[in-house]
């Protein structure tokens, strides 16, 4: 039963998680007009969907964004919904690339809740670097829960990645066991500890390694990973004179949608606009 509790539960976290609309296509269908690349990492092949903007530069590389999805239901494709958002963001001229986890269908393997998917992250950058119409000094990261975690932990690992938005991350693996109000003990303490540390996962207590410039958004409601995640690892950003940013969705909740969300992705991409150039 209890199985099933979890699986319910965070069912209900992936459809929070979709972005204003950012999957309207059929279930099974990605954001049309993108390519779909397989890059090579450890045991498994991250599946991804490139999207390039409607008009390209002749003679100018441009600014690319790896977007990374939050947890989902195993049995489907995790990147599939954010192909839209990828989609929506490539518009504002960054060539982007919605990638599924390690632990998802088409990638395979297993979700080890952010240790090994953090390396594979690393080789999704370098092979973004080197293609050919990407500037390999301005690639940015954008993660929501499980993927702003990933995003922010791959930045404390590498000087390849400028700028990052993380909506709603954890940022602290002992602090998420203790404040969330969702049952995951066995998520936690049983499926995310078969390798690595609790603090192997927990990009608050990483930055001191962090350049990237970062965006943090989260809703002060939000009951699944509370805001405290966002507000404890900005204020230690501060500390550090770190380029660090805290946007606030005002009664908003665990996903992107809702009270508090409405300038959420105007926001971002004025961001990225200021950090990718």
């Amino acid at each position: 039963m209890r199985h099933i509790q979890l699986k319910l539960i965070v069912s209900l976290i992936f459809i929070s998680n979709f972005c204003n609309g950012q999957h309207p296509g059929k279930p099974g269908e990605d954001a049309p007009g993108g390519e779909v690349v397989k890059i090579k990492s450890l045991d498994v092949k991250i599946h991804g969907v490139l999207y390039k903007p409607d008009s390209m530069p002749k003679l100018e590389k441009t600014p690319a964004i790896i977007v990374i999805h939050g947890w989902a239901p195993y049995h489907l494709r995790g990147g599939e919904g954010h192909t839209y958002f990828a989609k929506d963001i490539s518009k504002k001229g960054f060539i982007t690339l919605g990638v599924t986890l390690r632990g998802w269908q088409d990638t395979g393997g297993s979700d080890d809740c952010g240790y090994k998917q953090t390396t594979d992250i690393l080789n999704v950058i370098d092979w973004l670097s080197k293609h050919p119409d990407v500037d390999a000094n301005n690639i940015g990261i954008l993660g929501q829960s499980l993927g702003g975690q990933v995003a922010l932990t791959t930045a404390a690992k590498t000087n390849k990645v400028k700028a990052v938005a993380a909506y709603f991350p954890v940022t602290d693996f002992k602090l998420w066991g203790e404040t969330t109000n969702l049952d995951l003990d066995d998520y936690i303490y049983n499926q995310c500890a078969q390798e690595g540390s609790p603090m192997d996962r927990s990009p608050r207590f990483m930055t001191n390694k962090i350049t990237a410039s970062v965006l943090f958004m989260h809703g002060d409601k939000d009951k699944n990973t509370i805001i405290d995640h966002s507000v404890l690892m900005y204020l230690d950003m501060l500390k550090q004179d770190k380029d660090v940013e805290l946007f606030i969705a005002k009664n908003g909740g665990h996903g992107s949608y809702g009270p508090g969300w409405e300038n959420h992705f105007s926001h971002m991409v004025g961001f990225f606009s200021s950090k990718l150039q």
